[in-house]
This record gives structure tokens, sequence and C-alpha cells, in this order.
């Protein structure tokens, strides 16, 4: 019987809450068969307590031989020593390190803040509030398109279309003469018509990235994309748009005025449901009424940050997953949610009413351990779910009763740092298989000196775009018996998914891309090549992964942060999204001559495709993928996480839904 303990955590003083916590411990058990061939891949009772700070069995430390010897190409890492005696006024003064362009980013930044503020509405529009803003010649298109075209139109949306760039010579577009707008009264006109679609919009906001700076003596320019959105009694009103600023610019100081204005690619969407936007946020009315809402959820990341213990893992906060399925049989759909080490898991059991209750230590699922991803499947083929949480060091592994009880029945190792779980039956035996991705190699993170300098990534594994220093992924083989001996054997290196294992993975999604009838699998890796293992069939029946990323075009050489498969064009074929992450400051610096000047442009080009943002592979049919990102508009994803495929209206085609962002507080310094 697991015996509850209390904890308490004593903080500068100040005593935290005190609650009965469940320390993932494996019950006593019978010795398997081929137990001492398996003991350098799980973790022994007595080392179950991962949260203890126990380490894995020393089967799981070494290095991989698929790894020694292995050398790194491209563009050695540039890492300026640091001044410690620098403010960090002084460190994050772009000119202080020649970035002229940076500064001047800075300075336009405000310049557009203004503007945003105007077309908000929360400042009047006159001409003496724009006067310090513009050039005396200053001169602009409309900046909300008079002729929209709509391109798409259902009971809940309508998307329109249209530009103002001047037309190419000798092309039909954009053929009717454009009406300009001069000087202050004539912006005064344009920011007017541009906030028309607001006026009666409350909670408008708007945000410029400026991605783009070109100076030069003879002119200063920027592009940057602008968004605003607010909400009206019919619905949400939202635009997005490429502005191309020109400026004027002394060396006075002064802030730079704008001279020009010209928007490209505009969109205005407009979502037909009243009293606001297609999906609202129903978490409170669901979930507040449970203690653990307002005690625990509630709380942001720099609240656990100044709290938790385990220091050295503190960079592995905010990165818990959560899980739905049914776990007690009633049709409805509950939800287990993961928590930073040393906060308890949470399952909520939906209610008939539609809220739901907090029964994770009567379910007995209200574990310790630094869990970062979960999965409800039926491992064991008996209609119910099982639950399956990736911990630090281990995958935990519960069995359902059937009525949602559940019991551990075992703590399979792995390499430490764990992330996300995925499952399928790559052998077709009927039964689901488990991949586990891993993130830090162990020699990194559980160094002795291991801090937030380890954090730099590519910094001692070769540049950022190849970094081959990450941990080894698990494919964890489902041989759970019928009469109830449950197994989970790790077969990572006897199919072949050790080839190209050390990236920083921080998601993998299983698909048939081929039309083979089995499941292949794509990784997504950060900081360098993703993989997609091709599922083979060999002549004695046995399966045989192999990596084909790069023959398929889909190494996608990036921030890897997810992926998510769906036939978004309907031809029968399975294409691939893949999130990164988008810098607007990562496209300014890369384009800018001075980077990195003395490198080949191909070296160049890798650090721009990484700041790029995301991708959308387009299925060949002929085990070849084509990027149409660009052409499908669906690089900006922001500082994208995860990312999925879902019809959204209903209208019978695969729509993108992506999650993005990081710091939700102000901060002058975020990217």
């Amino acid at each position: 019987m697991v015996a509850a303990v209390i904890a308490v955590a004593v903080v500068a003083g100040a005593v935290l809450a005190v609650e009965w916590m469940r320390p993932l411990v494996l019950p006593a058990r019978q010795q398997r068969p081929n137990e001492s061939q398996q003991a350098a891949n799980r973790i022994s009772p007595s080392e179950t307590k991962l949260g203890e700070g126990a380490r894995p069995v020393d089967g799981f430390r070494q290095t991989d031989p698929q790894r020694e010897g292995r050398t790194v190409a491209g563009d050695s890492a540039e890492i300026p020593a640091v001044d410690n005696h620098r403010s960090w006024a002084e460190v994050d003064d772009p000119t202080k390190d020649g970035w002229d362009t940076e500064a001047f980013s800075d300075q336009a930044n405000q310049q557009l803040k203004h503007i945003g503020k105007l077309i908000a509405g929360a400042e009047g529009i006159d001409p003496a509030r724009i006067a310090s803003l513009i050039a005396p010649d200053f001169t602009c298109a409309a900046l909300l398109p008079e002729d929209l075209s709509t391109v798409f139109e259902d009971p809940a949306l309508k998307v329109e279309r249209g530009s103002l760039v001047p037309a190419a010579k000798g092309s039909q577009r954009n053929s009717k003469p454009r009406q300009l707008y001069r000087e202050a009264n004539g912006f005064v006109q344009a920011l007017r018509a541009a906030a028309s679609p607001f006026r009666v919009a409350r909670d408008v906001r708007f945000k410029f990235k400026v991605f783009r700076v070109q100076l030069s003596p003879q002119d200063v320019s920027t592009r940057q994309y602008f968004a605003v959105w607010g909400r009206t009694e019919t619905g949400m009103v939202e635009q997005h748009a490429t502005w191309v600023v020109h400026w004027s610019s002394d060396a006075t100081g002064k802030p730079p005025r704008l001279r020009s204005i010209d928007v490209e690619d505009f969109e205005q969407v407009t979502t037909r449901q009243h009293g606001g936007a297609m999906f609202a946020d129903c978490t409170q009315s669901i979930l507040g009424n449970n203690p653990s809402y307002q005690s625990q959820f509630l709380r942001g990341y720099n609240h656990w940050l100044e709290r938790i213990q385990e220091t050295r893992y503190f960079t592995l906060l905010g990165t818990p997953g959560i899980s739905v399925g049914d776990v007690n049989g009633d049709g409805l759909d509950d939800l287990y949610v993961c928590q930073e080490t040393r906060l308890p898991n949470r399952l909520f059991i939906h209610q008939p009413d539609g809220s739901a209750r907090d029964e994770s230590e009567q379910r007995t699922v209200d574990w310790l351990e630094s869990s970062r991803s979960a999965l409800l499947v039926d491992l064991d083929n008996d209609s119910d779910q099982d639950l399956v949480v990736a911990v630090l060091g281990g995958v935990a592994v519960a069995e359902n009763d059937g009525q949602g009880q559940f019991s551990l029945r075992d703590v399979v190792a792995t390499m430490e740092d764990t992330m996300s779980l995925s499952a399928a039956d790559y052998d077709q035996d009927g039964r689901l298989d488990l991949y586990v991705c891993v993130y830090y190699e162990n020699d990194l993170l559980l160094s002795d000196d291991a801090s937030v300098a380890s954090g730099l990534l590519g910094v001692d594994a070769g540049p950022i775009y190849d970094s081959q220093d990450g941990g080894s992924n698990r494919l964890l083989r489902n041989e759970i018996s019928a009469a109830g001996n449950w197994q989970l054997r790790d077969v990572t290196r006897e199919v072949g998914l050790d080839v190209g294992n050390y990236g920083h993975s921080f998601a993998a999604v299983w698909e048939d891309y081929d039309n083979d009838g089995d499941q292949d699998l794509y990784v997504a890796n950060d900081f360098g090549v993703n993989n997609l293992y091709r599922n083979d069939q060999l002549e004695d029946g046995t399966r045989r992964f192999v990596e084909v990323s790069a023959e398929a075009g889909v190494q996608d050489r990036a921030f890897g942060m997810s992926a998510s498969w769906a036939d978004y064009n309907r031809d029968g074929w399975m294409d691939l999204y893949v999130a990164n992450m988008y810098s607007a400051a990562g496209n300014r610096v890369t384009f800018q001559p001075r980077f990195k000047s003395h490198v080949e442009p191909e070296i160049k080009q890798r650090f721009q495709y990484m700041a790029r943002g995301n991708t959308l592979l387009r299925n060949s049919a002929d085990g070849r993928f084509v990027d149409v990102s660009a052409a499908a508009a669906v690089m900006m994803g922001r500082w994208s996480w995860s990312s999925i495929f879902l019809d959204v209206n209903n209208d019978g085609w695969e729509d993108l839904f992506v999650t993005n962002g990081f710091v939700t507080n102000d901060d002058t310094g975020d990217l």
C-alpha cells in the first residue's frame, strides 16, 4: 500500500501550501520472464521514486555507439566572451555592437505604436496628433482597400483580401489608379477609413512586427506585419497586412518620421458569432469549483519558478501536457493534466452538468514526478483507457480497471529529459506501441554544473541548425500478455530507429504517408534536422524503419516544436505541417549584409530559414514532399508550439490551429 506523505516547502521564510501528495512507486511484482535481460532497460522497484533524485541504471547513461566519433560540419559557433562588468542596458543596446538596423527597428516600432493606437481608437485621429509622426512630404495609398474581394464565405466566416501595391509594368493587376493621401490632412483621412471597421468594436488590440530593415544613404525602409482585431456585437473583425514604410531620418537622434506607406497582402476576416469569437474560454466554468484550479492552475510560470525546490531542472517548467479520454466508461471525456515537479498531476472527471471534478487522489494518479506528457489509450485491449505518463527519466504505465480506477503497473526507464508521447501499432500485431521523445542528453542535464547556460544549445555541438547533442528517443513495443503480464520492451535499435536519433525532440506523429498500409513516423526536433522514418516490412515479416527525411525533402532544418498530418488538399495523400518559431528579429538580422559575412551563402541561408516560421509540406505521391508554405500563407505562426489540423467550420476542408507565445507579461527585450 502506498503511504501518503506531507510536503512542506519553505521559501524565503514563508511556508507554502501543505498537501497530501503521492510519490510514484511501482508495486511489488513477481519476476518477469527474461527479467535479467531487461535489467538495463527498466527501473527496479527501489529506484522508481524518480522525483527523489534517483537516476536511471547505467544501461541508460552510456554513450550511444551511433554517436561516437561523430563530427559536425558547417559553420562553427561564434560565442563572444562574456563581460560580466557590463550592465544589462549596455548588453541590450544594439548600437554598442554596430547593429544600427536593430536600433532603427526599435525607433520605428515606437512610431508605429502611435499609428496602431490611432487605428485601434485609443486616441483621437486629428492632424495635431500625427504631425510629429510624418514627414512634410508624406504620402500613402488607402490603408483599407476600397475594392476588397471575397475569397471565402460561409454562415460563420467571411474572408476578404486586397492589395494596394502598384502593379508591375504590363500587369493588369491593380490597373485602377490609386488614390494618394498627402501630408497630415490626407493621412487623417486614410487613418479614419482604416479605423472604420473598429468604430463600434470593443477590446480592440493591435500588433506591429518589423521583420526587415534596409538602411542606405539614400533611403531607410522597413517591412512589417500589422494585425488589428476587435469584438463587435455580431462577432469579430480581424485584419492582417504587410506594410512597406519609407522613413525620413537624420543624425540628430530624433525619432524617424514616416515618408510613405504602401500596403501589401491585406486580409480582413469577419466572424458571425453573436457576442464575439467562434470559441469561448470555458476553463473557469468547467474547472473553477476545484481547489486545485484556484491554488495551482491560476498561478503563472514565474510563481512556481520562484518556489520550485529542484532548481537544476527549472528550465523544464512550463512544458507539462494534457490528455483527454473517457476513463470511467460513461461516454463523457475526462481530462488528465500533468504538472511541474512536486505539484500533483490532476484527473478531472466530466460531470453530467458539463463541469469537471478533481478526483486525482481517489483514482491514485496524483503523482508528484515532473510530468511532461500523458496519453489515455487502451494498451491491454480490454476496451478501457489506460494511462501513460512521461516523467523525468521514464514512462509510468497504469492499468484502468474499467471504472476509472488506476493501478501502476510499470515505470519503464528512458533517458532523463522526456517530452511528448505518441502511440501507434507499428508492427500490426493489434497492440498499441509507444514512442517517447527526449530533449536533452543525460550527460548534459545531469552534470554537476548544469545551469541555465546549459540551455545554450549548439554551442558545444556545432551550429544551431544542425545540433546533434540531444537525447535518444525510445520506441517501446507493447508485449502485454493476455495473462496480465505488463511489459513494454525497448526496441529502438532493433527496428532501426537509432539512426539519426540525437535531436532535441519535442514531438512525434505517426501516419501512413506512403499509403502502403503501415504507420510511418515523423519526429520534430529543435535546433536542427527533423526525422522521417519509413516503416518497411522485411521478407521475414519483421519491421524495419528507414530514415528518409533528406530524400523525401522534409528535414525542415529549424526549431521543430510540433507536427501534424492531414490531407489538406484532399488528393488522397497525407500532407505535413511543422510548427517552428517565427522570429522578426531573426528575419531582420540574418538578411543584413554584415551578418556572417565571412561564410558561404548556403550557411547564411540556413540561418534565414530558421527564422522564417512554420512549414507546410505537400505530399507528391512519389515519396517526396514539396514546400508550399509561402503559397499557402502559413509560415507566420509567431513563436509556435503545438499545431494541429482540424475542420473548424465543418466544410470538409482541414484548417490549421497553431498555439503560440512565450512571455505573456510585458518584456521590452522579448524578440
